[in-house]
């Protein structure tokens, strides 16, 4: 694989948004590269953006303790935990990974007393989860639709779509 696709593909999957990944994955097929190797860097960075998230949540909440939107921000989360309960973490933080980027939900996973190793594999669970569907998705565009432009258009409308209904989601349930 190229150095040129390489360095395409890596900040989409380190950035992990619907939009992009869609058209990421798109480019990756229209091109045929390594499968493999995809799924490999997409496993990889995604445990590199939880890590790094994870950390620099608890980092933050030691470095600035005293701060107003520290403490805020640990009300927030209590009262989270409170609604989801012990046994709803499980559930949340696969659904999260599914609907969200890696990075947020482990950086907002830091705030609760949860775990890093079960935040790193349910998060990862439900981003791998969300990165099949994101294939699956592209997969039928494709079939569906001969003209390559045509496709790409229908696969960034559909991510836009899911975005939107993502953030909508995340609104109803963190208020």
């Amino acid at each position: 694989m190229s150095l040129k696709y390489l360095a395409f593909i890596i900040p989409i999957l380190i950035i992990q948004e619907p939009v992009s990944t869609d058209t990421g994955i798109f480019f990756i097929r229209e091109n045929h590269l390594n499968l493999f190797l995809i799924n490999i860097l997409f496993v990889l960075l995604s445990v590199l953006d939880i890590t790094v998230a994870y950390f620099l949540g608890k980092y933050l909440q030691k470095r600035f303790s005293h701060k107003k939107i520290i403490i805020k921000s640990k009300t927030i989360a209590s009262k989270l935990e409170n609604f989801i309960g012990k046994k709803g973490e499980f559930f949340s933080l696969i659904l999260i990974g599914i609907i969200n980027t890696p990075y947020l939900d482990s950086f907002l996973a830091s705030w609760l007393n949860i775990k890093f190793k079960k935040v790193l594999t349910l998060v990862l669970i439900g981003d791998v989860i969300w990165w099949c569907i994101s294939w699956y998705i592209n997969i039928k565009v494709r079939q569906n639709v001969s003209n390559p432009y045509a496709a790409l258009y229908v696969v960034v409308f559909i991510a836009l779509i899911i975005t939107i209904f993502s953030r909508y989601i995340l609104k109803k349930v963190l208020k």
